[in-house]
């Protein structure tokens, strides 16, 4: 005889393939405006978009998640669960607005320069672009293993960002728009690994009932 799914597994599972939407939408913004400021290229019109559709993923996780402790009352595990979508969905909405600002330097201030030696962001992002993934695979498997590399990978992280932040102040004849673009980038990153840990933390309280701290 097969099993009847409850009410509240069939909500949380129709929230987790929102969050994963959003994280999908996330992660190609966040890869495509890097690529588009390298480039000094304009991007921003299709990460807004991108930017857009993961607010609105976030208000439609935060009423599904309200709506099912309303009606069924779900206690301990999925209790926090819930909590922990509600959470996550900012932190994902987070990252998109994060590479829509990156996206929007390059219209602000116009071209700059790129002569002269400054600091290159791709070792930073590629770090950045492997936190995401691993905070949101937190959602998928409940394995301390990936906490454990997610708070080495935000260690690196935060390293390369004081690395960029050193360059750019020691770096000679560079445009200043280009040390501007350059500073608020790299900070942007920085921040979007935060939000990462943020997830992590979530997670780890939603499976296990402990707090704990990554950053």
């Amino acid at each position: 005889m097969m099993k009847m799914s409850k009410p509240i597994d069939v909500g949380l599972k129709q929230i987790k393939t929102l969050l994963q939407k959003m994280g999908g939408l996330a992660m190609d913004s966040i890869k495509l405006s890097v690529e588009a400021f390298n480039k000094q290229e304009d991007a921003h019109i299709q990460i807004e978009a991108w930017s857009n559709m993961i607010l609105i993923l976030s208000e439609e996780v935060e009423d599904k998640a309200t709506e099912l402790m309303a009606l069924h009352q779900p206690m301990a595990k999925d209790l926090r669960t819930l909590r922990a979508y509600i959470k996550i969905a900012y932190d994902i909405e987070r990252f998109g607005r994060y590479a829509l600002d990156i996206s929007e330097i390059h219209r602000t201030i116009g071209p700059w320069k790129t002569a002269g030696e400054g600091p290159s962001i791709d070792e930073l992002s590629g770090r950045v672009a492997r936190i995401v993934a691993l905070a949101l695979s937190l959602m998928e498997v409940e394995d301390q293993s990936v906490i454990w590399e997610l708070a080495s990978v935000e260690s690196e992280i935060d390293s390369l960002y004081i690395k960029n932040l050193k360059a750019l102040i020691e770096a000679k004849d560079l445009d200043p728009k280009r040390i501007i673009a350059y500073a608020l980038t790299i900070r942007y990153l920085e921040r979007i690994a935060d939000h990462a840990c943020y997830i992590a933390e979530s997670m780890t309280y939603a499976y296990t009932g402990k707090r704990i701290t990554l950053r």
